[in-house]
C-alpha cells in the first residue's frame, strides 16, 4: 500500500476514533444529568467510565491541537446539554435560592434557620416560593453556612427567577456557567504566559466531573477556582492589588483558600507588598460585613462548628481516626477527634508552606496542591464537588493525584444507593487506593520508577487485589456495629443481659399524666403492669377508669380486654389495644428490648449534642413506613438518658429524669416526654410518667 493510501487510513482510524470519544462524552453527560438518579449506583459507574474514558481519548488523540475555538465550543455545548435539568444529585440549589430570596426580602439569611423562618409570624414574606421549597431544603433546621459573596450571587438568581424554582435553577446555572467561561479563557491565557501545554485544559473543560458538579448539580467551587485562576493571572500581569482582591473574593465565596494564607505570606511576590494586602483585606472586609449585624457571625459560626463536629462523609485519615476512638473509648469520638485533627492539619499546613518557602509562581502552585490534598486527607467530610478547586489548579503542576481523585471520588455516590445514606468500605477502600497509589507516583519517585517495571506493578497490582478482597469479605457496616455495641454497654449499665433473661415474672406500678398545650390535665391513670417470660410470654395492664376497672392482657398469643369484668371481642378494638400493650412492654424494656427488634437496622450517630445534652446516639430505623427513632446515653455511665422520635405528624422527646436502683437492675423512675421541633426545642410538656414498686421473679 502507498505512503499516501497508510497516511489517508490511519487520519481514517483517528477521525473514527474521536467521534467515539466525542459521542461517550455527549451520551454519558446527557444519561448522567437526565436519566439515571443518584440512587442507581450501578447504572452510575459504568456511564462515568464511558465518559471519563472519552476526555482522555481526546485527550491522547488531540495532541498537536492548535485551535481551541473548537475544544471550546465542544466544551460549552456540553454544558449547554445540561441547561434544563433540575440537580439530580444534589438538593443544595434549594438552598441557595431560600437564602437568595431570604436576601430579597430584606431580611438576614443568618438570623434565621428556614424552620425558624416558617414559624415566625412577625415574617409576612413566607411566599409560596417558601412553602414550595421548604420541603426540597436538606437543612431546614440550620443556619446558612454559605459567605456573603455567595448570598449576593443567590440573591441575584432570585432576583431573576421571579419565585419560581426552575427560573431560579436557570439563573444559578448562568451565573456558574459565565464563571466556567472565565476559567476556560484564564487556563488558556495563564498556559501560554508559563508556558504550559495548553491542552491540559482538556482535563478541566471536558471533564465529566466538573460538567456534572457544577453545571449540573450547581456547586460554586467553580467560582472559586475563577477567583483563583484571576489571582495568578493578576500575578503574571504584576498587578498585585488585583492579585489579593482576587484572593479575597475566593475567600469570600468558600472560606476554605484560607488554608492557602501561611503560602502567601511566604511568597516572595506577596508577603511584602502592601498593595496585595490592601486588595484582601478589602475584599474580605466589605463581602463578610452583613454579618456584623444581629448575631449574624455568631449563628454562621455555629453553623461551620456544627458541620465540623457532627457530620462524616467520605473520609481517609478520619476514619483510621474514628477506629483508633473506638478501640480507646468505644464510642465515636468525633467531637474530640475532629479539633484534634485540625490542629494537626494547621500545623502541617504552616509546616509545608515554611519548608518549601516558594519563591517562584509554578512551586507557589505546586505547594496549593499539597496544601488542598492535606487539608482534604484529615477532613470528616469530602464531599466530591469540594475537590473542583484543587483539579483546576493541579493543572499547572505535574501531579496527578487530583485528575485520578476526580475520577475515583464517583465511588462515594455509592452510598447514595441506601436511605438513610450507607457508605461501603470496599468503595472507600477503592476510592483512596487509586488515590494513594497516585500521590505515591506524584511524591516517591521511587515509586514511580518501581512501578514502571512489570514484574513490580503485576505484584503491585496483584496485592491490591487480595486487599480488595480480604476489605470486601471481612467488612461490616461500621456504623451498625458501634451502635450494637453502644446498646450492649447500655444493658450492661442497667443490669446486664443475664439477669435479664434469667426473669420469670416483673411487676411494677405506672402512673402517666397527659398534658394539654396549655398546661391543663387531659388524662390521668395509674395502672399495674406485670410480665411473666416463661413458659411463654404474657402479661396483664389493671387500672381504674371512671371507677370502673379496665383490664388489658396478652397470652397464648391472644389479646384480652374487660371492662367491669365484661369482656370486649371486637376485632379490631383487641387490635389497637394489643398495640397499646405492646407500647407498654416497649417503654418498660429498654434498653434490653432494642436488641431483641428483628429487621432494625441500628446506626451509631456518635457523640453529639442532643437536647439532653451530650450523648452517644443510635438512630434506630424499623424498615419502610415507620417512624424514625433516636436513643440518647450517657456516654460516661452507658444509661438511657431518653429517646427521640419523628412521627408523621409531630416529633416527641422522652427525657430520663432519674432511675429506680434496684438490684440488679436500674429501671426508669419518672420520665418526661415533650413535643418539640426539628430543632429539638422543646414546645410544651406532653406527658409526666412515674414507675415504682418493682417487684420480680427469676428463673432459679
Amino acid at each position: 500500500m502507498a505512503p499516501k493510501a497508510i497516511r489517508l487510513v490511519k487520519e481514517g482510524n483517528k477521525h473514527i476514533l474521536i467521534a467515539v470519544f466525542i459521542f461517550f462524552l455527549i451520551g454519558a453527560n446527557f444519561l448522567l444529568a437526565y436519566q439515571i438518579p443518584r440512587e442507581n449506583f450501578q447504572l452510575i459507574l459504568p456511564v462515568y467510565i464511558l465518559s471519563f474514558s472519552g476526555m482522555l481519548g481526546l485527550f491522547w488523540k488531540w495532541k498537536g491541537l492548535k485551535n481551541w475555538i473548537g475544544v471550546f465550543i465542544f466544551g460549552l455545548f456540553l454544558r449547554l446539554l445540561l441547561f434544563n435539568v433540575t440537580p439530580p444529585w444534589s438538593e443544595d440549589y434549594a438552598r441557595f435560592l431560600w437564602d437568595g430570596e431570604v436576601v430579597l426580602s430584606g431580611e438576614n439569611p443568618y438570623e434565621f434557620t428556614p424552620n425558624q423562618w416558617m414559624l415566625n409570624e412577625e415574617l409576612d414574606d413566607s411566599t409560596r416560593f417558601f412553602e414550595k421549597s421548604l420541603p426540597l431544603l436538606n437543612s431546614p433546621d440550620y443556619f446558612s453556612v454559605y459567605p456573603p459573596l455567595n448570598q449576593l450571587l443567590f440573591a441575584t438568581a432570585s432576583f431573576f427567577s421571579n419565585g419560581d424554582i426552575e427560573n431560579g435553577i436557570i439563573a444559578l446555572r448562568l451565573i456558574l456557567l459565565g464563571g466556567e467561561i472565565g476559567v476556560f479563557l484564564l487556563f488558556l491565557r495563564v498556559f501560554r504566559h508559563l508556558a504550559i501545554p495548553a491542552r491540559r485544559v482538556i482535563f478541566y473543560w471536558l471533564n465529566p466531573f466538573v460538567i456534572q458538579e457544577i453545571i449540573g448539580n450547581l456547586h460554586f467551587e467553580g467560582l472559586v477556582l475563577f477567583f483563583l485562576l484571576a489571582f495568578i493571572w493578576a500575578l503574571t500581569r504584576h498587578n498585585k492589588y488585583l492579585a489579593g482582591t482576587f484572593w479575597g473574593l475566593a475567600v469570600s465565596t468558600k472560606l476554605l483558600p484560607l488554608i492557602l494564607l501561611p503560602s502567601l505570606f511566604l511568597f516572595r511576590r506577596t508577603r511584602a507588598h502592601a498593595f496585595f494586602w490592601m486588595g484582601a483585606i478589602l475584599a474580605i472586609s466589605i463581602s463578610f460585613l452583613p454579618l456584623i449585624w444581629e448575631d449574624a457571625w455568631g449563628n454562621f459560626i455555629q453553623t461551620l462548628q456544627l458541620y465540623q463536629g457532627k457530620f462524616e462523609f467520605n473520609a481517609s485519615i478520619y476514619y483510621l481516626g474514628r477506629e483508633i476512638g473506638y478501640w480507646i473509648e468505644g464510642y465515636n469520638t468525633i467531637y474530640y477527634l475532629t479539633k484534634i485533627l485540625s490542629g494537626i492539619t494547621f500545623f502541617l499546613i504552616l509546616y509545608l508552606s515554611i519548608k518549601h518557602k516558594p519563591q517562584r509562581l509554578i512551586p507557589l502552585i505546586d505547594l496549593w496542591v499539597s496544601v488542598y490534598m492535606l487539608y482534604f486527607l484529615f477532613q470528616p467530610v469530602v464531599h466530591p464537588w469540594y475537590v473542583l478547586p484543587l483539579l483546576g489548579i493541579s493543572l499547572f503542576t505535574n501531579r496527578i493525584a487530583p485528575l485520578v481523585w476526580s475520577f475515583s471520588l464517583i465511588f462515594s455516590y455509592q452510598a447514595y444507593g441506601k436511605s438513610p445514606v450507607e457508605e461501603s468500605v470496599v468503595w472507600l477502600f477503592l476510592e483512596y487506593a487509586l488515590l494513594l497509589i497516585a500521590l505515591a507516583w506524584d511524591y516517591f519517585p521511587i515509586f514511580k520508577e518501581k512501578l514502571s517495571e512489570s514484574m513490580y506493578f503485576k505484584k503491585f497490582v496483584g496485592s491490591l487485589i487480595v486487599l480488595f478482597f480480604i476489605s470486601f469479605w471481612g467488612c461490616e457496616p461500621k456504623e451498625q456495629k458501634d451502635a450494637r455495641k453502644i446498646i450492649e454497654e447500655a444493658i450492661e449499665a442497667h443490669g446486664g443481659q443475664e439477669s435479664w433473661d434469667d426473669l420469670a415474672e416483673i411487676s411494677f406500678r405506672k402512673w402517666t399524666q397527659l398534658l394539654l398545650e396549655d398546661g391543663s390535665i387531659e388524662k390521668e391513670t395509674d395502672q399495674l403492669i406485670s410480665f411473666s417470660f416463661q413458659p411463654e410470654f404474657s402479661g396483664k395492664v389493671t387500672w381504674i377508669q371512671d371507677s370502673v376497672e379496665h383490664v388489658l392482657s396478652f397470652s397464648n398469643n391472644k389479646t384480652h380486654y374487660s371492662i367491669a369484668g365484661n369482656s370486649i371481642e371486637n376485632t379490631d378494638f383487641l387490635a389497637s389495644k394489643k398495640k397499646d400493650f405492646d407500647a407498654a412492654y416497649y417503654a418498660f424494656a429498654q434498653p434490653w428490648k432494642l436488641l431483641e427488634e428483628e429487621g432494625s437496622i441500628f446506626i451509631s450517630e456518635g457523640i453529639r449534642q442532643t437536647p439532653m445534652g451530650e450523648a452517644a446516639v443510635v438512630r434506630v430505623d424499623y424498615g419502610e413506613g415507620s417512624d424514625i427513632w433516636w436513643y440518647y446515653f450517657d456516654p460516661v455511665s452507658k444509661k438511657m438518658m431518653g429517646n427521640e422520635v419523628q412521627l408523621s405528624d409531630h416529633r416527641s422527646l422522652v427525657e430520663n429524669i432519674d432511675f429506680n436502683q434496684v438490684s440488679p437492675f436500674t429501671f426508669y423512675r419518672t420520665r418526661k416526654s415533650y413535643r418539640i421541633n426539628e430543632a429539638g426545642e422543646k414546645l410544651y410538656l406532653r406527658a409526666d410518667y412515674l414507675y415504682d414498686n418493682f417487684e420480680f421473679k427469676f428463673l432459679n
